[in-house]
């Protein structure tokens, strides 16, 4: 094999380098030894060799040592009757992650997202048994009442009635509907610069936003989508616990009745006396002093919200992220605010991860696959333009990622560094079904979302036309682990 040897920079080999060099640990590293034994016996904290090392003091026998040797240190650091409690250990886990990439380097995204997989223990499962019925509602009642677990483990879901067992596919498709349900049910906007919380004081009561947060968390440490519909102001009270006022406008506000009273003062102050002075206005209330009173409404609508906003960060609290997003809030704010970019699939992507498994080139069976799998590039990039609208007795529509989810339990391409590099589409083609069925009439495709594999019924897809036909109706009926 040849290998490039790697020239050391005018410090040495940094952290800065050798993540650069290894694709951020992508490519292996040889080290050539310099000679044949070596002495392996691990050298103490106050070494001179690591005089120069970054050190930090440990938070509970306030020993000061390297930072590499801290990360080891404290998983065994008995001094404090609470120092083998999970929670203390990863903070200070964290503070010395944090302290770490401050010294040697910038975060991406892609290492918070590692850091908060590292954190999911899987020694024991958080278990959700659940019906698709009002999943919503049911899935905020079934997290809360869970007692042999807590959502730091990984997450294992039953679907009531369905024969689907989670190895992966069913975590992510309840994550996803959760994060869809959470957006509905919580929070309100036009979605494209993001939403604020609902005012609801009964779910605020009902702890139904700090669930909300919990599940933020569990989504992307453990492979959900992330809750990227948060408003800028939002996120910036999940970062700092405040938000700057002077910045807010009057397109801030989401909820209807204010904002449709901002509307209507804008014409008539005197009729809207009443609800004007419920939001706090104390001036006179007359036309030169309009912009007053809408300010006024403004920050009511929005200061509101904010015990909502403070519950969800203390559900975030159980992967310890609001310390994180306070330390780095550019660096997060795309797992939480809209982006342009944003991360659903599109046509182009659901092709290019698509591992088709051909026959022999030049057989007719060959020439049919082709043909199955443009079929399914012009049905994903009809659905990209148009869409299709729900029939009356169903609420699925019809969209490219509702495709993904169908195939993959998931409709967001994947997070985790560790699952993004892999994840493909296997497909398979199924030509004998007359042989072994003669007298059935149609055969829908197969699919298995714990091995992202689908197979298609060639023999019932000569054109496309009967391939749209279909899909349509396997998508919208085989929901389930059930076969249509």
């Amino acid at each position: 094999r040849k290998l490039t040897a790697i020239p050391p920079d005018v410090d040495g080999y940094s952290g800065r380098l050798i993540r650069s060099v290894s694709g951020s640990g992508k490519t292996i590293l040889y080290i050539i030894p310099l000679q044949q034994d070596f002495d392996l016996t691990p050298l103490p904290s106050d070494a001179t060799e690591f005089q120069k090392t970054p050190k930090a003091a440990c938070q509970v026998c306030k020993e000061r040592m390297p930072l590499h040797i801290l990360a080891l240190h404290i998983n065994s650091c008995t001094e404090s009757p609470s120092a083998t409690d999970d929670v203390e250990v990863n903070d200070r886990l964290y503070c010395a992650f944090t302290y770490l990439y401050t010294e040697f380097g910038d975060l991406v995204e892609s290492d918070v997202l590692e850091w908060l997989e590292s954190q999911v223990d899987e020694s024991k499962e958080f278990k959700i048994c659940i019906t698709r019925e009002d999943l919503v509602h049911r899935g905020f009642i079934q997290w809360q009442r869970q007692k042999k677990g807590c959502p730091v483990n990984k997450l294992n879901v039953t679907f009531i009635g369905e024969a689907g067992i989670d190895t992966g596919a069913l975590s992510k498709e309840f994550l996803t509907e959760r994060m869809h349900g959470i957006e509905r049910r919580l929070f309100e906007g036009s979605g494209k610069k993001g939403k604020s919380p609902v005012y609801s004081i009964s779910d605020l009561e009902n702890g139904f936003y700090r669930t909300a947060g919990e599940m933020f968390a569990v989504s992307l440490a453990q492979g959900g989508p992330a809750p990227c519909f948060f408003r800028k102001w939002c996120y910036q009270f999940l970062a700092t616990g405040s938000f700057d006022v002077l910045q807010l406008t009057k397109d801030d506000v989401d909820d209807l009745e204010y904002a449709l009273l901002i509307e209507r003062v804008t014409t008539d102050l005197a009729e809207f006396t009443d609800q004007i002075v419920s939001c706090g206005y104390t001036g006179l209330i007359k036309m030169d002093r309009k912009d007053s009173v809408i300010r006024a409404i403004v920050l009511h609508a929005t200061m509101r919200v904010t015990p909502m906003l403070q519950q969800i960060s203390n559900g975030l609290k159980v992967y310890n992220l609001p310390e994180m997003i306070g330390r780095h809030p550019s660096l997060c704010s795309d797992l939480f605010v809209p982006r342009d970019d944003d991360n659903r699939p599109d046509a182009d992507y659901i092709m290019s991860i698509l591992v088709p498994q051909m026959s022999e080139k030049g057989r007719p069976k060959h020439a049919r696959e082709n043909a199955v799998i443009n079929f399914f590039q012009d049905f994903l990039q009809d659905l990209e333009m148009t869409g299709l609208i729900p029939e009356q007795n169903s609420h699925l529509s019809l969209c490219v990622p509702t495709v993904m989810q169908w195939l993959t339990g998931q409709g967001h391409k994947p997070l985790l560094p560790s699952e993004r590099a892999n994840f493909k589409i296997n497909v398979t083609f199924e030509h004998q079904c007359n042989e072994k069925m003669s007298e059935h009439q149609i055969c829908f495709p197969l699919v298995s979302a714990c091995t992202n594999t689908v197979t298609f019924p060639v023999a019932h897809m000569n054109t496309y036309n009967e391939f749209k036909d279909i899909m349509t109706v396997a998508i919208r009926m085989s929901r389930g682990f059930s076969r249509v």
